[in-house]
């Protein structure tokens, strides 16, 4: 909550926090191990339901890593094929979300170390994605209860947060997804990003720091 500017944080707290996290399990909890498990004794369907269980959040965080839905999609289909080689080597010590989350980011960090980048096609969808977390969600229909204003000034703050997403660096970008919108908790993130808790913890505030900033260049 305190990434925010106070005038940003004080509309938020009227109209309901931007940000669209996903639920996670409890603390304690792997609903994946038995797949896991299957997978790795070499049953393909148990692959292939981590793969319907994770696809949609692997492919919305590559989105909004990488800003291109075509280069998104490829960078799913890259991560499950990584996934799928290196099973036999995932030991447990993390969550297999984590673990996937942590595949899937060193797979967008060689898409933009190439720089690759394609022609993008401007269409009028009947479903959009939310420009914070990457999810598709149904264009909504007009309702009369809602109040213009309010619902016209959340709408250009989670522009305001999209644009400021895309402004600060990958390294700050990846950290606030996986924290603010992916909920993962500091040992996960951990874990995901390959370096000690303390280390998340300071780059955790560098990123919110450096979203601070550039919000205050995009939002009135």
């Amino acid at each position: 909550m305190e990434l925010l500017p106070e005038m940003a944080l004080a509309y938020a707290d009227a109209v309901g926090m931007p940000w669209r996290r996903v639920r996670v399990a409890p603390p304690g909890s792997d609903t994946d191990a038995p797949d896991v498990a299957r997978a790795r004794a070499g049953d393909e369907a148990g692959f292939e339901a981590l793969v319907r269980r994770h696809e949609r959040e692997v492919y919305c965080l590559a989105h909004r890593m990488l800003h291109d839905r075509e280069e998104a999609l490829e960078a799913a289909q890259d991560t499950f094929l990584r996934v799928f080689r290196a099973l036999p080597t995932f030991r447990g010590e993390a969550s297999f979300r984590t673990w996937l989350f942590g595949i899937a980011l060193n797979v967008c960090r060689n898409r933009l170390a190439r720089g690759l980048k394609r022609e993008r096609v401007t269409t009028v969808p009947l479903a959009q994605e939310d420009q914070i977390s990457g999810e598709v969600v149904a264009l909504p229909l007009a309702d009369s209860a809602l109040d213009p204003e309010a619902a016209a000034g959340r709408s250009e703050l989670r522009r305001a947060i999209a644009a400021a997403l895309q402004r600060i660096s990958p390294e700050h970008r990846e950290i606030i997804l996986l924290r603010e919108v992916r909920g993962l908790d500091y040992d996960a993130l951990a874990a995901a990003l390959g370096c000690p808790a303390g280390t998340v913890k300071s780059r955790l505030a560098r990123a919110r720091a450096a979203l601070r900033v550039t919000l205050e260049g995009v939002w009135p």
